[in-house]
């Protein structure tokens, strides 16, 4: 079931999405490939690659077992908490992106795509990434290891990296409206990482 779940994230968070957005548009929502910007086609790739060997790993626990791999074994009841946390992740993760609707993309588009802020975005700024940062975050509950202690530490940063990147861009191209929307709503969870209000400068 672990590895299943692993391909069905995939699936869900990149794969669908991407043919979605294509079949719908003609356009391809990898922008990273189409960013000039070296940091952002750098955390592109990492991001990428961290994937890839998401599913390896995945691929390495059915042929070797998950003794082979380090994996602790846990009470049956941190893993129905594990399978819970990953349900709620995959849920978040698909509404978020369903919500964004055309203007979904991976990394930061050369051409400005609509803000959103309604539904789920008015609770997290980001909450694609908030959803991968749970699903991933149950494989800690279902099959922890050394790996994949490291491995969502490394995505975590990454993301965070990733979501200043798009802050500024977004900042650039709505201006006050991203702002305004930003002082009110969290960068992952609700009322956690509100950008500060601008200082204005009164005049005597």
């Amino acid at each position: 079931m672990v590895p299943l779940s692993v391909l069905i994230f995939f699936l869900t968070a990149f794969v669908l999405p991407l043919i979605r957005l294509w079949l719908q548009t003609g356009t391809f929502a990898m922008a990273f490939s189409r960013n000039r910007d070296p940091v952002q086609k750098l955390v592109g790739a990492a991001i990428a690659f961290y994937m890839t060997a998401f599913c390896v790993w995945a691929v390495c626990y059915i042929s070797l077992g998950g003794e082979a791999l380090g994996v602790w074994q846990v009470p049956i009841t941190i893993q129905s908490i594990g399978w819970a946390v990953l349900g709620l992740g995959l849920s978040l993760t698909i509404a978020a992106q369903a919500q964004m609707g055309l203007s979904w993309r991976m990394g930061v588009d050369p051409q400005p795509t609509g803000l959103v802020t309604t539904g789920i975005f008015q609770l997290s700024r980001n909450p694609i990434y908030t959803g991968m940062l749970i699903t991933l975050g149950a494989y800690l509950f279902l099959t922890p290891c050394p790996w994949l202690v490291m491995g969502w530490c490394q995505f975590a940063l990454l993301i965070s990296l990733q979501t200043l990147y798009e802050e500024e861009a977004l900042i650039k191209v709505h201006g006050d409206n991203y702002i305004e929307y930003a002082v009110k709503v969290g960068r992952f969870f609700p009322n956690v990482g509100t950008l500060e209000a601008p200082k204005t400068s009164t005049s005597i």
